[in-house]
């Protein structure tokens, strides 16, 4: 499997979609950093954020990108017929299937270096140090394993579908409805128990005021079971994870890198079984 492994690097290395993943991550990174620090050249009353703030935005579009190259970089297997050249030449369907998903991966991880070099090379020393370290230590922990996960679901679908358009929309989808999923589930659970509001009041003589009303219980909000549920779900999913260190939420590190260990396994152990009765054509 190691000579899979360094074979996939190799074609890795020039694919043109990564590098172009690469330097957009890159430099969308960058221009997160020097946009605050533009802003406070010309608005001297302007205060620089923590760098934490600008550092946390890339996490959900990680799986958008690892979605795309995934498809794109095993779909080309199979239409350039490398994939069942592989199995001629005696390689296990097994080890064909894992050295594709730690490429994919690693290929993500690659992305994640992408957006972090340029939040430490130049925001620590214009920013400072992240208001809290040990936070951001740990998204990104969290954050590798997701990427992993993401890539395992991916590669399921880009190793069963043979064609490489239709496997690109496909895994397209899932990471969509995956986002929308995750998306729905956060909302839902940010949702206020009680509603503390008022209404204006314009008085004859034209003074406007706020009449406070009384605290309500708010419907949209849900609990018991469901909210159990949506809590699960919500931690579960590698895009529900990316959306709450997007937002700077407090996260439980263990329990969602054990979730995405699991999907990893599932999936990984379910595409091989599939993958070995995959007729290639």
């Amino acid at each position: 499997m190691c000579n899979l492994i360094s074979a996939n690097f190799a074609k890795l290395k020039k694919d043109k979609f990564f590098w172009f993943a690469f330097f957009l991550m890159f430099s969308w990174s960058t221009l997160q950093v020097l946009a605050p620090l533009i802003e406070a050249i010309r608005t001297p009353k302007f205060r620089l954020p923590a760098l934490d703030e600008p550092f946390v935005q890339y996490y959900p579009l990680m799986g958008g990108l690892c979605a795309i190259l995934t498809g794109l970089f095993i779909g080309k297997e199979y239409s350039d017929g490398t994939m069942r050249n592989k199995v001629i030449a005696g390689h296990s369907r097994a080890a064909i299937y894992l050295s594709n998903f730690v490429v994919s991966t690693s290929a993500g991880w690659f992305l994640n270096v992408a957006w972090i070099l340029p939040m430490l090379l130049i925001g620590i020393p214009f920013y400072g140090m992240f208001s809290s370290p040990l936070t951001i230590v740990s998204y990104t922990l969290v954050s590798l394993l997701m990427i992993a996960a993401l890539t395992a679901v991916f590669t399921v679908f880009a190793m069963l579908i043979a064609n490489k358009t239709n496997s690109s929309i496909s895994i397209i989808c899932v990471f969509l409805f995956v986002l929308m999923l995750g998306s729905a589930c956060y909302n839902q659970l940010c949702e206020p128990e009680i509603i503390r509001g008022g209404d204006i009041v314009v008085e004859e003589g034209g003074n406007v005021s706020i009449e406070k009303s009384e605290p309500q219980n708010n419907p949209s909000y849900v609990s018991g079971n469901t909210r159990k549920i949506l809590v699960f779900v919500r931690d579960f999913l590698p895009t529900g994870q990316a959306i709450q260190m997007a937002n700077e939420e407090q996260i439980d590190p263990p329990i969602m890198l054990m979730y995405s260990s699991m999907i990893i396994l599932l999936s990984t152990y379910t595409g091989i079984m599939v993958f070995r009765k995959k007729d290639l054509k």
